[in-house]
């Protein structure tokens, strides 16, 4: 039996009346939301493939595609609109995708069956489909080095097995429970965001496109509309200037921060706004299902150079060092959050995944260290892998296209803090001479927008270190 599924729907039947979802004034009971799955679920009936896209559209459908593909036993891949046509088309030739479930005109053509999902039928319910736990619950494409997006798939065990620990640690929700959804179905944290208050009978909240997001969630929270959050760290950097010392949010009990390095100075100006929230920065990459390691920010804080803890490990996933004796090094998961492969990618697989013990351990490339008490803390990444905005990308990514346009040159991207620690993208070039704009241009049609970068300098040439290698610390010095 598929105990994720089975829990999942009878939530759904003991929470009919209950309110499921909701964006700007409109608002769906969970009896709405189940008999949406059903419309869908009728026109899926006669679709063979296993994986079924979705074309974010961030309505109700959206939501009730899920649990139609879910239901019948089948495995979601995010097809985001924003994104280049040639990295969709990539994604849908990789996943093997037929089908693509969409409430909106897609405006592409995907050379594949598309399934209005607002359209109606005749149907009486049904329970879902009998399917097996290791089924592929979702499959996302993540940056890769070659410029070829990696696949990670996540199986319903993983799910289950996430949402039993995060119901023994943090504790279950409750109907009156209303839980930020801020983020885009290709970000894994959409899944927490939507899952838990689901299986819970809680009210997802989500957020609209007619307004900037940090102004909707300062908003909803000013106005105590919502008690649960799971944040990207970086989203504090535009609210906390917004807000007024004399109104706190009242309604926060539970704020969760993951993504990117959470770090003190961000805390301290947030913690006051939001006085009654238990604030826990978590950590974890969609090789790992979401996140697998949790640590309550509280009064001292423990820090590493300004960077929060990110504890120690939920229950049923395993967080140590390939020496089982080291308190400093790459840091490897293992456990029953952990993907068992790429999809179909067997040289970044053994790459990636290595075979110790009898165990599988998914090396993160996270330097990390850990304290005395046993709780770890994430210094930086090995690779040149970042996050933007709590988007991971691979700079080896970016360098490759900039490369294509490129004739005898090179690139290097780095990450740049400005004053106010925000982010910033910035693409070094050793020619003078090169077109800034073609290269820009190029970048936009094979990378989504997080990937664009805010600024492009030329140099003749690139600082290197004692060993011959470009030394990226002294290019960021040019920033300074």
């Amino acid at each position: 039996m598929n105990y994720f599924i089975e829990n999942l729907y009878q939530s759904f039947l003991k929470h009919k009346t209950r309110e499921c979802f909701q964006i700007e004034d409109k608002t769906f009971s969970y009896e709405e939301v189940l008999n949406i799955t059903d419309q869908i679920r009728h026109q899926l009936h006669h679709v063979n493939s296993q994986n079924i896209g979705i074309y974010l559209t961030d309505d109700v459908y959206m939501y009730a595609a899920i649990l139609a593909i879910w239901f019948e036993g089948k495995t979601y891949v995010p097809i985001h609109p924003d994104f280049p046509l040639t990295k969709n088309l990539n994604v849908i030739q990789q996943a093997d995708i037929d089908t693509i479930l969409s409430s909106a005109e897609t405006g592409e053509n995907f050379k594949t069956n598309i399934i209005d999902t607002k359209k109606t039928f005749e149907t009486k319910p049904v329970p879902p489909k009998e399917s097996a736990l290791t089924n592929n619950a979702y499959i996302l494409f993540t940056s890769g080095s070659t410029g070829n997006p990696k696949g990670v798939p996540i199986q319903f065990s993983n799910l289950y097995y996430f949402s039993e620990s995060f119901h023994h640690t943090f504790g279950r929700l409750t109907c009156e429970d209303n839980v930020l959804q801020m983020f885009e179905l290709t970000f894994d944290l959409s899944v927490m965001s939507y899952l838990i208050p689901f299986l819970n009978g809680a009210k997802v909240v989500g957020l609209h496109k007619n307004e900037t997001k940090f102004l909707q969630i300062l908003d909803l929270l000013e106005a105590n509309e919502i008690s649960v959050a799971l944040m990207v760290p970086s989203i504090l950097n535009l609210i906390i200037p917004y807000l007024d010392p004399a109104v706190k949010n009242e309604s926060l009990r539970l704020n969760l921060f993951c993504g990117e390095a959470l770090l003190v100075k961000q805390i301290e100006g947030w913690k006051d706004f939001i006085p009654n929230a238990a604030v826990y920065n978590v950590y974890g990459p969609t090789e790992n299902t979401i996140f697998c390691s949790s640590y309550k920010v509280e009064h001292p804080v423990k820090a590493k150079k300004g960077i929060i803890s990110i504890g120690k490990s939920m229950e049923s996933t395993h967080m140590n060092f390939s020496d089982a004796n080291a308190t400093e090094g790459e840091l490897l998961l293992s456990g029953k959050f952990l993907t068992q492969a790429y999809w179909k990618n067997e040289e970044k697989t053994k790459e990636t995944f290595i075979q110790k013990d009898g165990q599988v351990f998914y090396k993160t490339g996270d330097w990390c260290l850990k304290d005395e008490d046993g709780d770890y803390f994430y210094i930086n990444r090995i690779d040149f892998q970042a996050k933007i905005n709590g988007f991971r990308l691979e700079l080896a990514e970016i360098e490759y296209f900039a490369n294509q346009k490129l004739q005898n040159a090179i690139s290097v991207a780095v990450i740049h803090k400005d004053k106010a620690d925000n982010d910033h993208l910035v693409l070094f070039i050793n020619d003078v001479n090169s077109s800034e704009e073609s290269v820009i241009t190029h970048l936009k049609e094979n990378l989504p927008d997080y990937c664009i970068p805010s600024k492009i300098i030329t140099v003749e040439k690139f600082p290197t270190n004692t060993s011959g290698k470009i030394d990226r610390n002294e290019l960021k010095k040019l920033l300074s």
